[in-house]
């Protein structure tokens, strides 16, 4: 009965996060969402998400650091929305790494321009998949036989967000080498 149960569990789960993820790329689209641009502070936003997502990786036992460097890094965003790329990319790095990896967060300003960059070890991509990735419900392992489980929203949403808050979204991934 308990494995039942959790499995009823994990199923509403997805399905919710399936629903919200529909929900908000939804009203991204619509121009719904309200993104309130203005200064945030992406070194405290990191460290939420990390302290939220921490458990995770350490039960996967992987070195999950997170970098701000001693300059403030502040962007012009939405913090709420500075959230939703957070928790996509770094809960993607996570789940798409290997035990005994590294999952890295950095902040920094480069040339008037506050940058995150999520870096893992993890199993990375074939570089000709990363357009469609960005497609709603696309991932990189599919099917029935896929290997990693996810509703293929994440990315999607966070390309959407990043864009409707004046941001870039850029990738380099090499199949076996990280992302």
């Amino acid at each position: 009965l308990q494995e039942f149960a959790s499995l009823i569990e994990k199923s509403g789960e997805r399905l919710m996060d399936t629903l919200t993820g529909v929900l908000n790329l939804s009203k991204l689209e619509a121009g719904e969402m309200d993104l309130s641009v203005g200064p945030v502070d992406l070194p405290a936003e990191a460290a939420q998400v990390a302290e939220e997502l921490r458990p995770q990786a350490e039960e996967k036992g992987l070195d999950f650091q997170v970098e701000s460097g001693d300059a403030p890094a502040r962007a012009w965003a939405d913090a709420g929305g500075v959230q939703i790329v957070l928790r996509n990319l770094v809960s993607n790095a996570i789940k798409y790494t290997e035990s005994g990896g590294e999952v890295q967060v950095r902040i920094y300003q480069e040339e008037g321009e506050a940058v995150l960059e999520v870096d893992d070890s993890g199993i990375g991509m074939d570089p000709g998949r990363l357009e469609t990735l960005f497609e709603p419900f696309r991932q990189a392992s599919e099917g029935v036989s896929r290997a990693y489980e996810g509703t293929g929203l994440g990315l999607a949403l966070t390309r959407k967000t990043t864009r409707q808050m004046g941001g870039r979204l850029e990738v380099e991934t090499e199949k076996g080498e990280g992302t």
